[in-house]
């Protein structure tokens, strides 16, 4: 479904909007909004928009302060589309939190079936519930694989 030549056509894009893009696979580009001026939300828009109007594929944009937090607004952009347009800024911390509590631990990024079984196992159901989950336990129990998400 998505060739290399289509993945190049909508990073040219995206490059063309924002000057500091890490792509990270042929489906995927992690942009720094840092110091950009205006809406980072309108911005989000704008990039949607320009990727679908020039190449007919309609993205999600998460927009938030680290990788895996933008991993997580992006999948909520794709799962509520309906209401939130494609776009989703958690940098908000009342948005954030929203996110983080309405999230299963298992849809985070890094978290494999049996981690979500012995996260759920420890009662630690939502994305909020491990963001508010002792690190140290988490470390000791998880060794690096946790550390990588945050």
């Amino acid at each position: 479904f998505f060739s290399v030549s289509l993945s190049q056509r909508v990073m040219a894009i995206i490059e063309s909007m924002v000057a500091r893009v890490e792509v990270a696979s042929i489906d995927e580009a992690f942009l720094d909004l840092t110091g950009m001026p205006g809406n980072m939300t309108e911005l989000g828009r704008s990039i949607r928009s320009k990727v679908h109007r020039c190449t007919g594929i309609p993205v999600g944009v998460g927009i938030a302060p680290t990788k895996t937090l933008a991993k997580l607004a992006n999948h909520t952009a794709k799962r509520l589309q309906a209401h939130t347009g494609g776009v989703v800024d958690i940098c908000d911390p009342v948005k954030r939190d929203w996110v983080l509590r309405n999230t299963s631990v298992g849809e985070v990024w890094g978290i494999g079936r049996k981690m979500k079984a012995h996260l759920e196992g420890m009662r630690i159901l939502s994305a909020k519930d491990l963001a508010m989950a002792d690190p140290w336990m988490l470390r000791k129990t998880f060794r690096e694989t946790l550390k990588k998400t945050s």
